[in-house]
């Protein structure tokens, strides 16, 4: 159902429009069918390797791009995170800073997926649409919630009860985007580090 979801979503997109998503996988797929052009990034080679082979796979065009980024550490708000370091990739992150959809389904911890939203978040353009995939993970559903409140004022956000719920951010404005961690989330953060 979500892949559907985000079918549906892409087809209210201008033309020509494209995709990025972090974590890569069925939604690559359901990208493909609907964007100009999509991005996948993964931390691991073989599970984008998997990605290209599922079955009922739509195959790689000359727009789409695929890049194995593994997962670093870097600090957020002097919190611990492992993320994809995009900046530090060109072609991805130009690809990023383009996208109208940008799914965030990774990295494989949900709980982990905060900094992979900021990137999203803070490098889409204005009118793009940032899906978060399962919100029915509780530290996955503080911080979308929380960024949301903090940045109101540039974005909508919807929850959708589909699948491993879903968190939709429309970007509707420009703007530095605010991300203040509750003392909870501060220490949830060292613990699992």
């Amino acid at each position: 159902m979500s892949c559907q979801f985000l079918e549906e979503i892409a087809a209210l997109l201008p033309d020509g429009s494209s995709a990025f998503e972090f974590g890569s996988g069925r939604s690559t797929h359901a990208l493909r069918r609907v964007s100009a052009a999509t991005t996948s990034i993964e931390d691991s080679g073989d599970w984008l390797s998997r990605t290209e082979q599922l079955e009922g796979s739509i195959g790689k065009r000359e727009t789409d791009y695929s890049e194995v980024i593994p997962l670093t550490r870097c600090w957020n708000r002097l919190r611990p995170i492992e993320s994809f370091d995009v900046a530090a990739q060109r072609e991805s992150f130009q690809r990023l800073m383009r996208a109208r959809l940008i799914l965030v389904d990774s990295p494989p911890n949900p709980a982990k997926r905060e900094h992979a939203l900021f990137l999203a978040l803070h490098h889409s353009p204005d009118g793009a649409v940032i899906v978060l995939d399962d919100l029915e993970v509780a530290a996955t559903a503080r911080f979308a919630e929380r960024l949301a409140r903090q940045n109101a004022r540039g974005f909508r956000f919807w929850r959708v009860r589909i699948d491993h719920q879903l968190g939709v951010f429309l970007k509707v404005g420009p703007g530095k985007i605010r991300s203040r961690p509750t003392l909870r989330e501060f220490v949830g953060a060292w613990l699992r580090a």
